[in-house]
């Protein structure tokens, strides 16, 4: 029996947002609190979640051992990823409709799409709003040593180039130089 009982904890959300291009300052001002289960679902009452194993669904960022949020309470749309009963069997997938024929396609091309209405019973559970990844780096981690010495600049080095009436110039890199000056 699977306990369904709503069990939430609420974490704090920053309102700064992370950079994934170059870094900037951050700020430490909480937003608000962060329930999973409001952000993922607007109809916690109807939602549930299941992880995920194989490979089907890597091309849409979905990977074995994340968690889906899946809402039950969602009309299926074309383009929805879905999960879908098949023979008995629970996957995630693409529903498409194309041509008035409705069918379950992956994203990876390794699959074939599975097509209603053929000798398989296939039946549509819910829309999956949202996924959950946890990076598991286990025993493989290493600590980065404390006592590492990392030069903070590598020694400048002059480049020697030619121009145009044959004349040698040295160039150094002018921040580099400045900073050996100091």
């Amino acid at each position: 029996m699977v306990d369904m009982s709503r069990r939430t904890r609420k974490t704090p959300l920053m309102s700064q947002s992370v950079q994934a291009g170059f870094p900037s300052p951050a700020e430490h001002y909480i937003e608000k609190m962060l329930d999973l289960d409001e952000y993922l679902s607007s109809h916690p009452e109807s939602t549930y979640y299941v992880r995920v194993a194989g490979d089907s669904m890597t091309g849409a960022g979905i990977f074995p051992g994340d968690v889906l949020c899946v809402d039950r309470s969602i009309d299926f749309f074309d383009g929805a990823i879905v999960i879908a009963s098949v023979d008995g069997e629970f996957t995630v997938k693409y529903l498409r409709k194309s041509r008035g024929q409705v069918f379950l396609q992956a994203a990876n091309p390794n699959y074939p799409p599975i097509f209603f209405g053929t000798e398989q019973d296939v039946r549509c559970w819910g829309v999956v709003t949202g996924l959950v990844r946890k990076f598991n780096y286990g025993a493989k981690r290493k600590p980065i040593e404390q006592t590492a010495s990392i030069p903070e600049h590598p020694p400048v080095q002059p480049v020697t180039f030619q121009i145009g009436d044959g004349i040698r110039r040295q160039h150094y890199d002018k921040n580099l130089a400045d900073k050996g000056k100091s």
